[in-house]
Formats: C-alpha cells, sequence, structure tokens
C-alpha cells in the first residue's frame, strides 16, 4: 500500500471524504460480497496529475459486505475512477459507478420496465 497510495490519501464519496483505511475497508466489503469480482478496466485517460479509468466490474453476489445480502446472482456493471497522483502515489480518489443497476441485477430493487 505504501508504494501505490500516498500517506495523506483521500477518496472523496458521495456522503464524505474517506481515508485509506476506510477505502481499503469498503473495497473488503466489496470481495467478501463478490468472492469472484473481477475488474477490467476498458479505457484510460490521463492528463497533468488526473488519471480515469472506465472499467466494467463482474462477479457473483454469493457472501455478505457493504450492506448487501448474499443474492447468489450475477452482476456486471461500469464504473468511472479518477486518481490524482502527485510524487508517483495516488493522493486522491474520486469514483461511481451504477449502483440502480447493481442494486436491480441482484433483484433488490425493481427491473426498469421497457
Amino acid at each position: 500500500m505504501d508504494e501505490v497510495y500516498a500517506k495523506d490519501f483521500v477518496a472523496h464519496t458521495d456522503h464524505h471524504n474517506a481515508t485509506l483505511e476506510e477505502d481499503q475497508a469498503a473495497l473488503k466489503g466489496w470481495h467478501e460480497a463478490f468472492p469472484d469480482i473481477a475488474i477490467e478496466p476498458q479505457k484510460f485517460i490521463a492528463e497533468g496529475d488526473l488519471v480515469a479509468v472506465y472499467w466494467t466490474a463482474r462477479g457473483t453476489n454469493t457472501g455478505t459486505g457493504n450492506g448487501l445480502p448474499a443474492t447468489g446472482k450475477k452482476v456486471e456493471l461500469g464504473g468511472i475512477t479518477i486518481w490524482r497522483v502527485v510524487d508517483g502515489k495516488i493522493k486522491e480518489e474520486w469514483s461511481a459507478f451504477d449502483q440502480l443497476s447493481m442494486m436491480q441485477q441482484l433483484g433488490l430493487l425493481p427491473a426498469e420496465k421497457k
């Protein structure tokens, strides 16, 4: 972790700014909920000290984590993460993903009518 993240790393989330420890705890929760999770980078863009990646995540919700019950269902969704890199280490992160689609695929919300 020390090789990749700055000591004063901040993950800017919808609800608050998370420390590295909080961010890693959330990551652990996703791995608990989706033990077979695979995140595949699709596109990268870099400008100045910012790097953006559009990614696709796939996994099966066989565990509990981050408040999700185990549904046994597979999900596939996209997301975007932006990192600010300073002195070769990630100092800040912004990330967003299609939470609505994930909840619908897990059967935890009604599917969109077409």
